[in-house]
């Protein structure tokens, strides 16, 4: 199992995780056993626990559980995130960039 993520168990154990369909309000999670994780606990995002989300478990299927974000990112931090660009996007921003002078 990839691990993009890790959840805080009950007794300050870490559980290796994989996350999936995640949005702002929660996440599927890709876990070895559904039924060792507790119904709420803390989702860490990152290797240093900088970005954590709190969540409740709102469905589990035997290795995954669909989660609801008790917290989720500040209204103003999801305001300011850049979107994913494609090929499509980068050519229309060279067509916008002003023509350098030769002066």
């Amino acid at each position: 199992m990839r691990v993009d993520a890790r959840l805080v168990l009950d007794n300050g154990e870490l559980c290796d995780c994989a996350l999936s369909d995640v949005s702002d309000r929660g996440a599927r999670i890709n876990v070895h056993d559904s039924e060792t994780i507790p119904e709420n606990f803390l989702l860490l995002l990152a290797g240093n626990g900088a970005a954590r989300r709190q969540c409740r478990v709102i469905w589990r299927k035997p290795q995954q559980v669909g989660v609801k974000f008790e917290t989720w990112l500040d209204e103003r931090v999801r305001a300011t995130r850049a979107p994913k660009s494609d090929a499509s996007d980068e050519a229309t921003a060279k067509k916008a960039e002003p023509a350098a002078s030769g002066g």
